[in-house]
């Protein structure tokens, strides 16, 4: 999946739980805070409750306000009591009989809130007690939304109320909301930049390269790193040309690694073709280290292509196979074997008004047909190269060195541009290696998003095919082949160029 969506699908995951988690967590701590407000307006309650029993003890004839009139003395013990509202930071108290008429403990009549008609309807005014809450905003007197808590007596006819500010009571579901809105928001807005930008180059611009120089050239920064090699972009320091700089790493520099290297820099720099990338220079560092450079090419590797932007269509992955065939057209007529032919060497590129360029290059298994000395093991007897991209034949005998074990590769990179997968795939290499050597590969068009034309699906099913015999003969024909299918999946250069230009604005579409 392209990287871009999997950052779109990722925010809005990440969107769904946030509000998940802040659904669960509102919840939760609304009840905490109505237990809470509850608790303390009951405390306050049974303080009133108290003050006017003990009242009605010693007048025990009067019932509600009555009652409320003979104890609302400033000395009395319910004036002490209702002087700790304000320490307790609660709105006010107040009373109701069963009439539904308010009043304040001094005696004064207030409008008869929405608690007390609750209460009402909830059964107040009848012989028994009855206590409720109500903790959906409601306006007071003075237009101040309030929650509230009332209790009744039966034996007083006497209802009391005790309210406490809503924006007190509401505060800390306030700070939560804005700490989920505030992580919600930095979360889509930085998964929104991660689906906007190359996830790679964003890697790449904080990677430091672990040396500043080698030989005449000054270290840029690193570009890709290796078991044996890294390659950095660098700078010739008289010259101010930009290449991309191969070195070998110290600890690889056996006989065995240096004979590959050295003759992968040597063969490689033989060969000139405008799909080849192009070998500058070749020589050995201060630290004793050997490095060899290349022009330096702002593109996308095929691997890095179909990771970020998906499968491509038949007409510009057939433009890009022509141009794969040509390079490997070039070496063959030279002798040479690439045995490397895989997406991560292939780069794709827009220069000079011209787009879906493409270079082959990393020549680390490339072999000399005239050499008959050149070693294809390493001191441990393992296969060198990519099992995903391997012909069969080539696992079956590392020393075949027949031209169509590359064309086999430009077979597996041809499905991998349609379908965005491999031909084959296991998380094992014993399991791959069984089925690239004894399992039918599948058919592109049974796995890509695009209508493929039934004479490129037939041609990729042969590049693939078990049997040598059964392949294109050459790169040449393979090349063909792809020209007689380009007028049914026509290239349109400005298509192209919009797309070049959307993805590297800088890049010379």
């Amino acid at each position: 999946m392209p990287i871009r969506r999997r950052a779109i699908l990722l925010s809005l995951l990440v969107l769904g739980c946030t509000a998940i988690a802040w659904w669960l967590v509102h919840v939760q701590l609304a009840e905490r805070l109505g237990a809470v407000a509850r608790r303390d307006l009951d405390t306050i309650l049974e303080f009133v409750s108290l003050d006017l029993i003990g009242a009605a003890e010693d007048a025990p004839a009067r019932k509600g306000f009555a009652l409320l009139d003979q104890v609302s003395r400033p000395d009395s013990g319910l004036a002490r009591t209702l002087a700790r509202v304000d320490d307790e930071n609660f709105r006010r108290i107040y009373f109701f009989d069963g009439a539904g008429r308010v009043s304040a403990a001094s005696g004064g009549a207030l409008t008869s809130p929405a608690i007390v008609r609750a209460a009402l309807a909830d059964g107040a005014a009848s012989p028994a007690d009855r206590r409720g809450v109500l903790l959906e905003p409601y306006a007071d007197d003075e237009g101040q939304d309030v929650v509230g808590v009332w209790h009744w007596s039966g034996a007083l006819q006497l209802g009391i109320v005790a309210e406490r500010s809503y924006d007190r009571y509401i505060q800390p579901v306030r700070w939560v909301d804005a700490i989920f809105f505030t992580l919600t928001l930095l979360g889509t807005l930085s998964l929104s930049f991660l689906a906007q930008v190359d996830l790679r180059k964003l890697r790449d611009a904080f990677r430091r390269s672990d040396i500043d120089s080698c030989g005449p050239y000054s270290i840029k920064g690193l570009i890709g790193e290796g078991t044996m090699a890294n390659v950095y972009r660098a700078e010739h320091r008289h010259l101010k040309r930009v290449v991309a700089l191969k070195r070998l790493k110290i600890q690889s520099q056996r006989d065995e690694t240096l004979e590959r290297f050295d003759r992968e820099a040597r063969l490689a720099s033989q060969l000139s073709h405008p799909n080849i990338i192009t070998v500058l220079d070749h020589g050995r560092a201060q630290d004793g280290s050997f490095y060899y450079t290349m022009e330096f090419i702002r593109g996308l590797t095929l691997t890095q292509w179909v990771e970020q932007h998906g499968p491509l269509p038949p007409a510009r992955a057939v433009r890009m196979l022509r141009q794969i065939c040509a390079a490997v057209g070039a070496m063959h007529a030279r002798q040479l074997l690439h045995r490397d032919i895989k997406p991560d060497n292939v780069i794709a590129y827009a220069a000079h008004g011209n787009c879906d360029l493409v270079k082959l290059l990393d020549f680390g298994l490339i072999r000399d047909l005239e050499n008959k000395a050149s070693r294809d093991l390493t001191r441990n007897a393992r296969v060198l190269g990519t099992p995903a991209f391997m012909a069969p034949e080539r696992l079956r005998d590392p020393r075949c060195v027949d031209p169509r074990t590359d064309l086999y590769g430009i077979g597996c990179i041809a499905y991998y541009l349609l379908t965005g997968r491999r031909p084959f795939e296991a998380t094992i290499d014993a399991d791959l290696v069984q089925q690239v050597q004894h399992i039918e590969a599948p058919r592109a068009s049974a796995s890509s998003v695009f209508a493929i034309p039934p004479a490129l699906d037939d041609l990729i099913a042969s590049a693939l095919a078990k049997d040598m015999d059964d392949r294109p003969a050459s790169a040449e024909a393979f090349d063909a082949a792809l020209r007689a299918i380009e007028p049914a999946v026509p290239w349109h250069l400005e298509q192209a160029r919009l797309w070049w230009q959307s993805i590297l604005p800088d890049a010379e579409a």
